[in-house]
């Protein structure tokens, strides 16, 4: 990984922080799930370091939480040695999560993983949503509902959810899950 000094305590704060009381979804849990899935496309170490930190700060109902993701990532990953350039694309990976569009080609697989969630069997995407629910719990059911409804609808009418060819096969089914979703409102 070209550091100069132990990852574990570095992982030991991340793993910390995906186990916050106040998560229900975005939990160690869908780190696992995403490194898991993430097993079939190579994964360089920035992309497993921008999984790792993606969502490590996780505060509802900030607006900033990529950006403080990203900005702890820098500190941290700086701190352990890495070279500016591979700190520089763990942030910019990191940073793409927010509008999940990437803006350099190393992000297109740790956003189809982020996103591969939408494409999971119907049970699991409703308990996801459901998870999803309960981190916003600050939120009026109404408000809720038309907020999430906005999220549903902006990924469907993009041309495309996923940017990968791996990512590409979870397309219909994750865009029927929305359509069901929406469909429940």
């Amino acid at each position: 990984m070209g550091t100069v000094s132990s990852p574990a305590p570095l992982l030991l704060d991340l793993s910390r922080r995906y186990c916050e009381p106040h998560r229900r979804y975005h939990t160690i849990g869908h780190i696992a799930q995403m490194l898991w899935q993430g097993r079939e496309l190579a994964l360089t170490d920035e992309q497993v370091m921008a999984i790792w930190y993606h969502d490590a700060i996780y505060r509802v109902p900030s607006r900033t939480n990529e950006r403080d993701s990203a900005q702890l990532a820098v500190a941290q990953l700086t701190a352990l040695g890495w070279p500016s350039a591979r700190v520089d694309a763990v942030e910019r990976m990191v940073l793409d999560t927010e509008g999940h569009e990437p803006t350099i080609e190393s992000s297109a697989a740790v956003l189809d993983l982020d996103l591969a969630s939408l494409a999971a069997d119907w049970e699991v995407f409703d308990s996801n949503s459901a998870d999803i629910r309960a981190e916003y719990q600050h939120l009026d059911e109404a408000t809720y509902q038309r907020e999430e409804r906005a999220v549903f609808e902006r990924f469907l009418a993009r041309t495309s959810i996923f940017h990968t060819p791996w990512g590409t096969k979870l397309e219909a089914k994750a865009r029927a899950n929305l359509q069901r979703a929406l469909g429940k409102k």
